[in-house]
């Protein structure tokens, strides 16, 4: 780092990542990470939008949780670029290689503001399903709402996490990327992904609880005549089953994204850049999850409705009396 009135020219040690095979080729490979991403994102959204096997507002959360990381990923495809851009027309200019903070400010905010939103919004799922098991003929009738409101709070909340984190940083700092976390606020950050890491682990352990409640819950209710009961009680373990596995892979991304953050930045100062810009390219983790979720989003809704076919198609091609038409019935409300 430099003085914001110290010119800043590349190292000899820093040209050699520039000039690497290994970083250029590892850069052209974030950059198909990131595109297939948003490839998938987007398809994600799709499917969210048109399908109606979970409830209104979770699946708002999760276009929303979905939208976060399409956020990230931009910034990481402009990031990218801008290395990219440099080492293709600028390597024969190291001092003017490198950033003010300042003028990276849009893609670090965005990229904190993306991995902190997805947090967030694992929040806003979690408190859904309290609500929908506590309160099971309430919360339905309320439709959207639910997740208007969670939503936004927790948009609201991830705005204000993005600047205290930033706060008080003037961002006059030199960079030699715009991806790399301005020195004054990094222990800010590190504080909050301290607090995201119990975050998560305390969302993962209220989903299991959720879980077990709404297993209990579809069984009293799968002996019950009332349609809309049981149809209420399938909607809500079937919403609550996706959290589940959703909020465990957040778990493990934002577990992942934690330890790695922490062991880079403690580890950098003894990596040469080359080693250091290798690492951060291959290893970190977001970019992973932005590709992992939404792929989850789609397995997972794409399981639930081809169950629902194989049954119905099961109970179409066979000739059956009355009791064994209502057994099949009844087998398709326990599924």
């Amino acid at each position: 780092m430099s003085s914001p009135d110290t010119p800043v020219c590349a190292s000899p040690q820093q040209m050699e990542m520039y000039n690497s095979h290994f970083y250029t080729c590892a850069l052209f490979f974030n950059l198909l990470i990131a595109f297939t991403s948003m490839t998938l994102i987007i398809m994600a959204i799709r499917k969210l939008l048109t399908e109606s096997i979970i409830n209104t507002s979770t699946r708002m959360f999760l276009i929303v949780g979905l939208l976060c990381c399409s956020l990230h990923q931009t910034a990481y495809i402009v990031l990218r670029v801008q290395v990219i851009f440099q080492i293709l027309f600028k390597l024969d200019q190291p001092c003017k290689l490198y950033y003010k903070a300042y003028d990276c400010k849009y893609v670090t905010f965005s990229l904190v503001a993306g991995n902190t939103g997805m947090i967030f919004i694992q929040s806003a799922m979690t408190i859904d399903r309290i609500l929908t098991t506590v309160f099971t003929n309430l919360w339905p009738k309320l439709k959207y709402w639910p997740g208007v409101i969670l939503s936004s709070f927790m948009i609201g909340c991830n705005f204000t996490n993005v600047q205290f984190i930033f706060w008080n940083d003037p961002l006059t700092d030199y960079v030699p990327t715009c991806g790399q976390f301005p020195p004054k606020s990094v222990g800010r950050f590190q504080k909050f992904l301290e607090i995201a890491l119990y975050m998560s682990l305390a969302h993962m352990v209220i989903n299991v609880i959720i879980l077990y409640i709404n297993v209990v819950q579809d069984r009293r209710q799968s002996q019950s005549f009332d349609v809309n009961q049981r149809f209420q009680s399938r909607v809500a373990l079937k919403s609550t089953q996706a959290i589940f596995f959703l909020s465990m892979s957040q778990f493990l991304s934002c577990f992942l994204y934690t330890i790695f953050t922490k062991l880079y930045l403690t580890l950098q100062p003894d990596m040469t850049p080359l080693q250091s810009g290798l690492t951060l390219a291959l290893t970190y983790t977001t970019p992973y999850a932005c590709i992992a979720i939404p792929s989850l989003i789609m397995v997972t809704l794409t399981f639930i409705r081809n169950q629902r076919h194989r049954s119905i198609n099961a109970l179409r091609s066979q000739t059956e009396t009355g009791d064994q038409y209502m057994q099949k019935i009844k087998k398709i409300w326990d599924k």
